[in-house]
């Protein structure tokens, strides 16, 4: 019977990887997705909020499956970049993105929407400078992956206009 239980809370714990962001109580989650050219989970953590305030803290964390995280750093505050675009049925989306700053470089989230609505793209980017990340050319990150679609979670009460 032990064995059983170990068996299914280490099944259960594998499964919601793959759905589920791992932040650290008291933090909560802020955009977690698995990227697509793998098994990497990404996930931005924001710390304890209580009502009138924001988090005193962010976290991102990589990580391929249950390893140890590939990289992961704490952030006092996030950088916010909204852009929007005309799609090509005429409907005008949202693309949001949010940055922590490690060491010079913006590791950042973007989702494309409309506010409160089902995500229907996200992406990981890495950016070089700020400038860089707020720049409105295109195309200007070091490194870019694509989210799977079903694994996105996003906490609606902090992103958005």
């Amino acid at each position: 019977m032990l064995k059983r239980l170990a068996f299914a809370a280490l099944a259960g714990a594998l499964w919601a990887g793959m759905g589920l962001a791992n932040c650290v109580p008291p933090a909560s989650t802020y955009f977690a997705c698995t990227l697509r050219d793998g098994q990497k989970r990404v996930e931005f953590c924001q710390g304890p909020v209580t009502e009138g305030s924001s988090p005193d803290y962010y976290t991102y964390n990589l990580a391929d499956g249950a390893a140890v995280s590939e990289l992961y750093f704490t952030a006092d505050a996030p950088w916010i970049s909204t852009k929007y675009f005309r799609g090509r049925n005429g409907n005008v989306s949202e693309t949001l993105g949010m940055a922590l700053e490690n060491k010079g470089y913006f590791y950042a989230f973007y989702i494309t929407g409309i506010f409160g609505s089902p995500i229907r793209a996200a992406q990981l980017h890495v950016f070089d400078s700020q400038e860089a990340f707020q720049s409105d050319a295109g195309e200007t990150e070091i490194r870019r992956h694509y989210c799977r679609p079903e694994t996105v979670l996003v906490d609606w009460t902090f992103v958005g206009p």
